[in-house]
């Protein structure tokens, strides 16, 4: 993100970028005059800013991955402001930033900003600081890169972990890029067009990401780079309500059983995204607020960001696998169908009045359920909590 960085390496931007994830997570309220603009820029790859002067539409922005001359051209309007900031990651310093923001103001006098964020860094060296940001890393995984590529796309955000080459003290070097459309009315993260064409999000991300790369010195013989199409399968669940599938995240008993004539849950309701061998992720709403969050991966890559925080013990009497549980969530590793496997749990405020407040109870059941989908052995005492 645009953020400076921390004298220890990590990211600054992370946390500030971790808000942004979860306000596109929990935006409902789509508005249509704010579709185009500079965030559709990222998702369709083109950056023309409008610019006069050759000189100045010639130059490169976001470490040289885009150019003003590019087309078709998204801004026409006169009076709009344009402000460019950005750091590229270099070999001594393996972090970067870029932020492009746009601003105009309409005929009602309604001012309308848009802004672009893409980072290059690790996450936070810190156990605490890195459990919260992967927890909002992966509630934007929405839809999965194809190809083995370790990374995903969502309405707000996309994120892709670069290969080992570029790991800096061991921790995996990851881009992110999120926009942030905002009036007068408030703020909304979303990259627009993304539902729809989540493919060409995913192409300008891993551009990006190898422009970045080349920058620190670490860019693969061959780019990254995918021709298959990014399969989306995301689309809200409308779980624990009345006569539907009594759990959310398509798993039964993960959560409340619904009861004809009550109401205490009706403001629950789960969104779906990757559900794959490598990947599959969860989130839990509660009155349009993350509640909880799920992820399961087996991907090495996206794996590798989780090192150091299992622990060695097992996660608790008759469990097979290491890790942890708390108040705030558990983390899990395993062996799985012959491969290692992590499975991650953490819940927000929100689930203070939820059956999700209490992870011992809740993240048994969707490990199990996890498990058994991968046709692994048990992996807890089956119907146990914590």
């Amino acid at each position: 993100m645009d953020e400076e960085t921390t004298g220890d390496g990590d990211a600054a931007g992370a946390g500030a970028g971790a808000g942004r994830l979860r306000r596109a997570l929990t935006a409902r309220r789509g508005r249509a005059a704010l579709a185009g603009g500079l965030a559709a820029a990222l998702v369709a790859g083109w950056l023309v800013l409008g610019a006069d002067d050759d000189a100045d539409a010639a130059k490169k922005h976001c470490w040289g991955a885009w150019s003003q001359r590019d087309k078709p051209s998204l801004f026409d309007e006169k009076d709009h402001v344009r402000a460019f900031r950005e750091t590229a990651p270099t070999p001594e310093r393996p972090r970067g930033s870029c932020t492009i923001t746009a601003s105009w103001t309409y005929s009602d006098d309604e001012t309308v900003q848009e802004k672009i964020s893409v980072s290059y860094g690790t996450g936070p060296r810190d156990a605490k600081k890195r459990r919260a940001w992967l927890a909002e890393l992966f509630a934007g995984a929405r839809d999965q890169l194809p190809e083995g590529l370790p990374g995903f796309v969502s309405e707000g955000s996309a994120a892709l972990v670069l290969p080992e080459k570029c790991d800096v003290d061991g921790r995996p070097s990851v881009v992110t890029a999120s926009g942030v459309q905002s009036d007068d009315e408030g703020e909304t993260a979303r990259l627009p067009k993304v539902s729809s064409e989540p493919w060409q999000a995913a192409q300008v991300l891993v551009d990006v990401a190898n422009h970045g790369m080349e920058k620190a010195g670490c860019a693969p013989e061959k780019p990254l780079g995918f021709t298959a199409p990014v399969v989306s399968g995301r689309a809200p669940d409308i779980t624990f309500a009345p006569d539907f599938s009594p759990g959310g995240c398509r798993i039964d008993g993960l959560g409340p059983a619904p009861r004809r004539g009550e109401s205490d849950d009706e403001g629950l309701h789960s969104v779906v995204g990757p559900v794959s061998d490598d990947l599959q992720t969860c989130v839990v709403d509660f009155y349009d607020e993350m509640a909880a969050q799920f992820t399961m991966t087996a991907h090495p890559r996206l794996m590798k960001l989780f090192d150091g925080l299992t622990g060695g013990a097992p996660l608790a009497g008759g469990w097979r696998g290491q890790g942890y549980a708390d108040a705030d969530g558990a983390l899990f590793r395993t062996r799985c169908a012959d491969r290692t496997t992590v499975m991650f749990m953490e819940r927000t405020a929100m689930a203070k009045d939820t059956p999700f407040a209490t992870p011992s109870r809740i993240f048994p059941v969707y490990a199990a359920a996890v498990a058994k989908r991968l046709g692994c052995a048990a992996v807890a005492p089956h119907g146990d909590a914590i």
